[in-house]
Order: C-alpha cells, then structure tokens, then sequence
C-alpha cells in the first residue's frame, strides 16, 4: 500500500475534525429569529390598531358605500335553483369568490415563474 498522501485530502480529513462553533452560530440563529417575531408581531399590532382607528373615523356615508360595494361583491354569478348546492357553492359563486380565485390563480403563476 502507498504511504504517501494526497495534501488536499489530509487539510480535509484534518478541518472534519475540527469542532465547530455551534453555541455562537445557535444563539445567533435564536437571536436573528427572535428579532423577526418581534418584527412581525409589531407588523400585526400596527396594522391593527390602524384598522381601529380607520373604523372609529369612518363617517355614515362612508359605511354606506362600503356596504354598496361589499353587496355587489356578494352577488351570484350563476343562478343557482337548489337551496344547499347553493349555500355549498356561494363562496364560490359570488363576484368576491371570481376575484379570489382570479388573485390566488396569478400568485401560483407569480410562484411558478419566479421560483
């Protein structure tokens, strides 16, 4: 058997056997995780106590357009003549279900092409 080594694969079989820094590299995962909770939770908070706030200043004829808009989406496309086929298929079959599955469609074609 030969006793010379090859000098690349011995600086390898040498760097396996090193210990890694695993405590500073976990705790900097925990630290960088942490700080994103932290991000989103405050995201989430912000956007609610908007959404508060948009609420308490909405004006009556404000309301009353959004429940114009919020009837039209609503609406059935299709006729439907069977009470529970329709209360089955009734998110589907309103202009806010079109819209959704229009939406959802074009994120799937979004992911697809980008990733």
């Amino acid at each position: 058997m030969n006793e010379s080594r090859d000098p690349v694969l011995e600086t390898l079989f040498d760097a396996a056997e090193e210990e890694l820094a695993g405590e500073a590299f976990g705790s900097s995962i925990e630290e960088a995780v942490r700080v994103q909770r932290r991000r989103v939770m405050l995201v989430r908070l912000t956007v609610a106590a908007l959404l508060v706030i948009v609420e308490l200043l909405l004006d009556s004829p404000l309301q009353t357009s959004l429940g114009v808009v919020g009837e039209a989406l609503s609406t059935s496309l299709l006729p439907i003549d069977h009470e529970w086929i329709a209360f089955i298929l009734s998110p589907v079959n309103s202009v806010a279900g079109l819209i959704g599955l229009i939406l959802v469609g074009l994120h799937f074609f979004y992911r697809k092409i980008t990733y």
